[in-house]
């Protein structure tokens, strides 16, 4: 299905495309106002609005399958565990990324005159790609600029201009400043600079947030019973935006955010109990992880309540991959492996275990290494 395939003719122009109109229900003041704000967890109605709105949107409503590998924990002292595994197939929705969802929702839900200059943000990959890749799809907003760190593999880039971007690389630490401070980093660009009069987006906000966690009430509606679920820890918008709404909802399920151990910036934090510096290293789990947690992340984190922090090693995410591939014919990226990474090594515990698979967009020479069972090596540009 095409990507607005679903939108009325009312909505879209004769090309299929956006026309100049107003995207429906646009933010009244108060939203506007909110949105000001660094990030505000978003409410169960807000989530609710967001699943109407990206069913409207032609968004796929992605399928939650078992995994097709028997799993028995085996700890030291104890029984053996037994436990079933569900993978939620992000991969399968639109540019293979559960970004989509947020994307989508926030311009949906946002004046298409504060985006009439086009549209920048910070992305390691997925973000922009979505981002753009709506972008390019809508007669009303010119161009999307994604940031990307220069310490990132080409095969990034490589998506973010296909699907339209206008890709411009900054050093990791101005990378880094662009979504602490959340603007265009201003020794980077003068200030006579067309880019500062195109819209900031940042990825962890709470139009995003809402979207990205449409994806809980969609687990909680194909597996009721659900004991545990575990996401990727990315800028926490999408960890801490599932815990809340989780709460709500059906408090005893237990949200867990992996990490991959050579960049546990949440792990760190909750350790330290305040954001704090942990050694980021490059990696072919390139779409989480960070120097740090964001600043103003931190206190949705801690009112939203996740569980834990659950940390796994390059090694346990090549061999998820491979059990995905093998058992249900999943392709995944790194990061989009690395829940299940985490519930294979019995870190997310026994019961039922939703694992998000968020993402799959691998390089296909990083998969070829993968499946031999090697961990690949990036290639910088």
């Amino acid at each position: 299905m095409d990507f607005f395939g679903s939108m009325s003719m009312q909505q879209m122009g004769d090309s299929g495309q956006f026309s100049s109109d107003p995207l429906p229900k646009p933010m009244d003041d108060g939203e506007e106002e909110e949105m000001s704000q660094p990030f505000v967890l978003p409410s169960l109605q807000d989530v609710r609005d967001a699943q109407e709105r990206l069913r409207e949107f032609g968004v796929v409503r992605t399928p939650l399958v078992k995994l097709k590998k028997d799993i028995v924990l085996m700890e030291e002292g104890q029984c053996p565990r037994s436990i079933e595994i569900y993978l939620k197939l992000e991969s399968e929705q639109h540019c293979k990324t559960f970004k989509t969802r947020g994307a989508v929702n926030y311009l949906a839900t946002t004046p298409l005159e504060k985006m009439q200059y086009g549209l920048v943000t910070p992305s390691v990959g997925s973000f922009g790609q979505a981002l753009s890749f709506c972008t390019s799809r809508m007669n009303s907003i010119p161009h999307c600029t994604v940031f990307l760190p220069d310490l990132m593999d080409r095969y990034r880039a490589e998506l973010l201009e296909q699907s339209g971007a206008r890709v411009h690389k900054l050093a990791f630490h101005e990378w880094w400043m662009s979504l602490e401070q959340r603007c265009v980093p201003p020794f980077v660009f003068g200030d006579d600079d067309p880019i500062h009069k195109a819209h900031f987006i940042h990825p962890a906000s709470s139009a995003c947030s809402a979207g990205d966690t449409t994806i809980a009430l969609e687990i909680l509606e194909d597996l009721p019973d659900v004991d545990t679920i575990v996401v990727p820890f990315c800028t926490g918008s999408f960890s801490s935006g599932m815990t809340h709404v989780l709460q709500q909802i059906k408090p005893d399920v237990k949200l867990y955010a992996a990490e991959v151990s050579t960049s546990t910036p949440l792990h760190t934090a909750m350790s330290a109990g305040t954001p704090s510096r942990c050694q980021h290293t490059a990696t072919f789990v390139d779409q989480i992880g960070g120097e740090n947690v964001l600043p103003f992340m931190w206190a949705p984190i801690q009112t939203a309540g996740m569980n834990d922090s659950l940390v796994v090693t390059q090694q346990q995410i090549v061999e998820a991959i491979t059990v995905l591939k093998s058992s249900n014919d999943v392709v995944a990226e790194g990061a989009g492996a690395t829940p299940l990474a985490a519930a294979l090594a019995g870190k997310a515990g026994g019961g039922k275990v939703c694992v998000v698979v968020t993402g799959g967009n691998i390089d296909p020479d990083f998969l070829s290494t993968v499946m031999r069972g090697l961990i690949p090596e990036p290639r910088f540009t």
